[in-house]
C-alpha cells in the first residue's frame, strides 16, 4: 500500500514573506516559448527564503556550510508536536504538555522535532508577521537538546524570539540542524519519516529546501 506523502515546504514566489531585512525574491522571464521557442527564468532570493535549512556557518565563523552537511542528516524519523494552543512564545512547560503521550517513542529512530504553531506560509509582504509569531524560549530550546533531537523544524520565520539568536547558537554549535518556515497546516501530531533536500549551494550558510513527511515506516521498507 502506498504511504501518504505530505509536502511541508512553503513555495517561493515574489510574494513569499522573508525575515525582516532579508533580500526580496525576484522571478522574471528571460526567454519565452512564444518569442524564443523555449522558456528560461531568472530567480534571485536570499538563502533564508521560503522553507530553508540553516547550517552552522550561519552563526559560527568557519563552521560547516550547507554543502558540508552529510545528506544522511536530512533523512530521519520525525515527531510533530502541536503547539497551536500557545498564545505567547513557547516555553518548557508548553513543550512538555504537547509531548505528553509520545514518551514511549523510539528515540534512536526519531531524531527530528517539528513544532506546529499555525504561523505558517505568510504571503502578505506588507504585514510584519515576525513580531507576532510564537518562537522558542531558551528553556524550550534546552529541552530539545536534552532529548537528543538532531534537527528542529518550525513553521515560523525563526526559532528565536529576538535577534539575539540564542537558540540558533544553542542548536548549531551542538550540531542540531534548523529548518524554518515549514507549512505544517495539513499535518497531525505524531510520528513520520522526514525527508529534507536543501539546495546544494557551495559555500553558503543556508539554502531553501523541499521537505516532505511520509507516513511512518516508509524508510524501513
Amino acid at each position: 500500500m502506498r504511504r501518504k506523502i505530505i509536502d511541508i515546504s512553503v513555495g517561493i514566489s515574489s510574494d513569499t514573506c522573508v525575515y525582516p531585512g532579508d533580500p526580496e525574491t525576484l522571478i522574471e522571464s528571460v526567454y519565452s516559448i512564444r518569442g524564443d521557442g523555449y522558456a528560461v527564468s531568472r530567480v534571485s532570493f536570499g538563502t533564508h527564503t521560503g522553507t530553508h535549512v540553516d547550517a552552522p556557518s550561519h552563526i559560527i565563523d568557519g563552521g560547516p556550510n550547507i554543502d558540508n552537511i552529510p545528506i544522511e542528516s536530512f533523512v530521519d524519523g520525525a515527531l510533530v508536536l502541536d503547539l497551536s494552543f500557545v498564545s505567547t512564545d513557547i516555553s518548557l512547560d508548553d513543550l512538555v504538555l504537547a509531548f505528553a503521550g509520545f514518551e514511549g517513542y523510539d528515540a534512536s529512530d526519531v531524531r527530528v522535532l517539528l513544532i506546529k504553531t499555525h504561523e505558517y506560509a505568510h504571503e502578505d509582504p506588507d504585514e510584519t508577521p515576525f513580531t507576532a509569531q510564537r518562537c522558542l524560549q531558551s528553556d524550550a530550546g534546552s529541552w530539545i537538546m536534552e532529548h537528543g533531537f538532531r534537527a528542529v523544524g518550525v513553521d515560523t520565520l525563526s526559532v528565536d524570539v529576538s535577534q539575539s539568536l540564542n537558540n540558533h547558537r544553542l542548536f548549531l554549535e551542538n550540531g542540531v540542524i534548523i529548518v524554518e518556515n515549514l507549512d505544517l497546516s495539513g499535518v497531525e501530531p505524531g510520528l513520520y519519516d522526514f525527508i529534507c533536500l536543501p539546495l546544494k549551494l557551495h559555500g553558503c550558510e543556508a539554502a531553501p529546501a523541499r521537505v516532505v513527511l511520509v507516513e511512518k515506516g516508509f524508510l524501513n521498507k
